[in-house]
């Protein structure tokens, strides 16, 4: 089974269609969160989500669109986009967003979620120090997360506690060692900030 890993499509509807139409073929598909925020296609992103019934959680902009998160937290630009969002909304559109969890689980002792597994919404993954207080906090085998717009990988190795670090910028591939847990960002759909342009996905192979 492949389930397809998507995340922070930001209303970018041109870079959602690109991802569908370039992905081979997944049994499902699963979404990390921010659907909406920064773009001009709200209403398209989310429907477009709701279409391929995929099991999707929420991310800041989402939440903050419907009130469940401070918009003061954003800066300027965040804040214009996401009250210029509230605004064009669907009503059923704005009940998926308040109907969305901040975690699931794929399979056992497999993880998604848009932040961290310590803060689901609002906490980057960006640097070693992190990962290694995640990987010593939580028991898991895999966490999918979103939110930092970064195709990486950190990797923690239980025989000899190193936590290496792949940068993905590029794409790439990993094999799941039995020896070692993951946390996985799979990048950005809609606004990648790791400095290639074309939108970002993931392809979780569930034989590993």
């Amino acid at each position: 089974m492949k389930i397809g890993i998507i995340s922070d499509i930001h209303s970018n509807s041109e870079a959602i269609n690109s991802v569908l139409k370039n992905i081979e073929k997944v049994d499902e598909f699963i979404c990390l969160g921010d659907i909406v925020g920064y773009g001009a296609d709200p209403n398209y992103c989310i429907e477009k989500i709701k279409d391929l019934n995929c099991r999707c959680i929420g991310g800041n902009h989402d939440f903050a669109v419907v009130g469940k998160v401070n918009i003061n937290y954003f800066n300027y630009a965040a804040r214009a986009a996401i009250l210029w969002t509230s605004r064009q909304l669907k009503k059923d559109n704005l009940n998926f967003l308040l109907s969305l969890d901040k975690k699931i689980e794929l399979k056992n002792n497999v993880f998604a979620v848009h932040g961290s597994p310590q803060e689901p919404i609002l906490e980057y993954i960006l640097d070693k120090n992190t990962a290694s207080l995640i990987f010593s906090k939580f028991n898991f085998k895999i966490y999918f997360v979103g939110h930092s717009h970064l195709a990486e990988c950190f990797s923690f190795n239980e025989n000899n506690n190193q936590i290496d670090y792949i940068n993905f910028s590029n794409g790439g591939c990993i094999e799941i060692s039995k020896n070692k847990r993951y946390i996985i960002n799979c990048g950005s759909v809609g606004q990648p900030r790791d400095g290639n342009p074309k939108a970002s996905y993931g392809i979780y192979d569930l034989k590993y």
